[in-house]
């Protein structure tokens, strides 16, 4: 895809305030518009992109992995009560003090566990979730302090015991991302201790010895140490106190090799350790020993006050020094709603800029950083965001072979992101006619969330599949889905965030057949025999699935891998602001929070006329229209009493199901699944009624059965 000019950094919408990128978007200015195409129907014929990629073929909806997804998703955690309340995935990294396990595995560090060894859990972030509740824009009030809870004190006091009981010459400072929190008025329990004169394990064991003294809990520290063959010099230490996780690192500056974003540390200053930092208000100090707030960059306080997105150091040299910055620029914004400086803008469509990002980053940290996106506020626009930024290829599609990269067509980020606000529509739709803006920001996990927002996103890229490495063509040729690829490589998410994704995509495109209904086509009769089994596949995440049905059926939503080509007016509108009609509690919208409220509707005029409004009314009518038909059927599979239909089981056992009928083997699954759709017609019947059935239907299923060739 072509890198972004000044010309088209234009047409993709980088409007400024003042100084600052907004996250409002407008059209191309004086761009031609072509009239809606009416391709509803299925088709067969692969496009360029993946017809002309000789690793690259297509095969639809990929219905085999069904199965395979529900079994993984089945075994996973999800039914644990616990894991249901609070998600099981890692929260989005802490920037402020240390850098990640996974980040320091990824440089060659090793993790040493002492004592009991501490594992942080990870859950979804606190603070993220109130913000993602709340969907307003809060800056800092002036005058602003920071007002410590009970336990905090309990935490300060006793580190500052530590320090007078040892005679130790240091300064406790609490860094980053606690204070900025704390400034907001927001809860955080991301607690990193900054030390000007010692390591952080040196400190960890101080405070335990000086637990263990007065016979308190003590617990283990782990310590993230530096790889010596690399000469990295890098520590920090972890441990709990009074209940609370607690990082411990030293102030420092940083030099950067060429080769990796991981920087050669040395002890610094506040202030060295202050402009280090990614962005100003991040950089701010809460010290403790003076019980006051520090801001070294004397940018950090006013931007917070003024909503502003800035680095301490100019932007380029920050994101050449560390190019993940770029990505947590972006995640920032859209957390919380401020404004990009212009600078960053500039910084981040660099091509020098963009390729660090690709050579430098690890896969897993910029996964880290897309997670903590999608679970903010504002997924929508950080996605907006990175399409502008041309990030699509570095972001999402590092894992594609380059025979199929060369060929997708160059809209096809702004394809995705038209396929992720007609999410955006029929979400705001729903949550309209229901009066209820909850179902996404409460009712659906962090998780479910991101899996729900990716889907749409990685929609158009659904049905296609790219030849494995090393796999000749022939009947043993590995076939990789491209959406599961992206989720588990590209992103280096979970095994299970990849299956669930991709069993969101499958389950939708056969709900749309079965239940949603496509375009002009009579609507399918609702039975509950079709919708039970569809439930039974999608188990508990059958709404999503659902919900993505309508989604595909949305006019210029198109599954590359099943033959559909994009539509221009799709992608010029994509370039725009968003189309979904605002909340009714609110002048945002359920995945992008903050645009409407940034700018106001003013912003994507042309000499007073709204442009791509045609369309983007287009898109409203049909996602009202799909969201009548979400809540049909959501109706139905409440009076049919479906909700939880995946949890019944055979009315008759396995041993009665064989003395009946006499069969053995493979077979009995085939009977099995046939007395399972009985149930769902008869949900009335009983086990005699059952039994007469089966003893019906039996013998012809036995004789009829083929055994599967083996290996298959």
């Amino acid at each position: 895809m072509s890198c972004c000019t000044a010309a088209t950094r234009t047409a993709f919408g980088l409007l400024r305030r003042g100084s600052k990128l907004s996250l409002s978007h407008t059209g191309s200015s004086g761009s031609s518009r072509l009239p809606a195409v009416a391709r509803r129907g299925r088709t067969s014929r692969v496009p360029a992109a993946f017809r002309n990629a000789p690793a690259f073929t297509s095969r639809g909806g990929l219905v085999s992995l069904h199965r395979r997804h529900a079994e993984v998703l089945a075994r996973s955690s999800r039914n644990n009560p616990v894991s249901r309340a609070v998600s099981s995935v890692a929260s989005p990294p802490s920037q402020d003090a240390s850098v990640s396990d996974a980040e320091a595995k990824a440089s060659g560090a090793e993790i040493s566990r002492g004592g009991d060894g501490p594992v942080r859990p990870e859950f979804c972030d606190i603070s993220e979730e109130e913000d993602v509740q709340k969907r307003r824009i809060v800056v800092m009030e002036p005058g602003a302090t920071v007002v410590c809870t009970a336990e905090e004190e309990k935490i300060f006091g006793t580190l500052l015991d530590v320090v007078k009981r040892y005679e130790l010459p240091v300064t406790l400072r609490v860094a980053g991302g606690w204070v900025r929190d704390k400034l907001l008025g927001k809860h955080s329990s991301d607690i990193d201790i900054a030390l000007d004169t010692m390591m952080g394990e040196e400190f960890a064991a101080k405070v335990n010895e000086y637990l263990q003294e007065k016979g308190e809990e003590t617990h283990g520290v782990g310590v993230i140490q530096s790889n010596p063959d690399q000469s990295k010099h890098l520590e920090t230490a972890t441990m709990r106190v009074h209940g609370q996780w607690l990082d411990l690192v030293n102030l420092r500056s940083e030099e950067y090799t060429e080769a990796s974003r991981i920087p050669e540390m040395k002890f610094g200053s506040a202030t060295d350790d202050a402009y280090r930092r990614d962005l100003t208000i991040n950089s701010l100090f809460y010290n403790i020993n003076l019980r006051c707030v520090e801001d070294f960059t004397g940018m950090g306080l006013k931007d917070l006050q003024d909503g502003v997105v800035r680095t301490p150091l100019p932007p380029r040299t920050t994101f050449l020094d560390d190019p993940l910055r770029i990505l947590r620029s972006v995640r920032f914004a859209s957390r919380f709603g401020f404004s990009l400086d212009d600078a960053i803008v500039h910084a981040a469509t660099d091509a020098e800029v963009q390729e660090k990002l690709l050579s430098k980053v690890s896969r897993e940290r910029v996964g880290k950083e897309v997670q903590g996106m999608l679970r903010g506020p504002s997924p929508g626009d950080a996605l907006s965001l990175l399409c502008r930024f041309n990030l699509f290829d570095t972001v999402f599609a590092t894992s594609f072979p380059e025979t199929l990269t060369s060929r997708l067509p160059p809209t096809v980020a702004w394809g995705c992101l038209h396929s992720m606000r007609c999410l955006d529509a029929v979400l705001s739709s729903l949550a309209n006619s229901r009066g209820d803006a909850s179902f996404f920001t409460k009712e659906l996990t962090c998780e479910e969330r991101e899996w729900l927002v990716l889907a749409a996103f990685l929609a158009p890229l659904e049905g296609g599949e790219f030849q494995a490495l090393g796999h000749p063509a022939g009947k043993k040729t590995k076939f990789i889905p491209v959406v599961h690829t992206v989720v588990k490589e590209a992103l280096k998410w979970r095994v299970k965030d990849a299956e669930a994704v991709s069993l969101v995509l499958e389950l939708a495109a056969d709900m749309r057949w079965s239940l949603i209904g496509r375009d002009g086509a009579e609507l399918p009769k609702f039975t509950r025999l079709r919708a039970g089994k569809l439930l039974r596949r999608g188990k508990e995440y059958w709404r999503l699935a659902l919900i993505m049905g309508a989604v595909l059926e949305m006019p210029g939503v198109v599954m590359l891998g099943e033959g559909d080509e994009l539509e221009p007016w799709a992608v010029e509108l994509a370039k725009g602001p968003p189309s979904a009609e605002p909340l009714a509690e609110s002048k945002g919208s359920p995945l992008h929070a903050f645009s409407a409220t940034s700018l106001g509707e003013g912003e994507r005029t042309k000499d007073g006329v709204l442009s791509d409004e045609a369309d983007a009314a287009k898109v409203r009518v049909s996602a009202k229209k799909l969201s009548a038909r979400v809540r049909d059927v959501e109706d139905a599979v409440a009076a049919m009493n479906l909700d939880g239909v995946w949890n019944m089981r055979p009315i008759l056992d396995g041993g009665k199901v064989m003395k009946l009928t006499g069969a053995k083997g493979p077979v009995m699954k085939v009977l099995t699944e046939r007395l399972i759709d009985w149930q769902l017609e008869n949900p009335e019947g009983g086990e005699a009624e059952a039994t007469a059935f089966l003893a019906s239907v039996s013998e012809k299923i036995v004789g009829e059965y083929v055994q599967p060739p083996r290996g298959t």
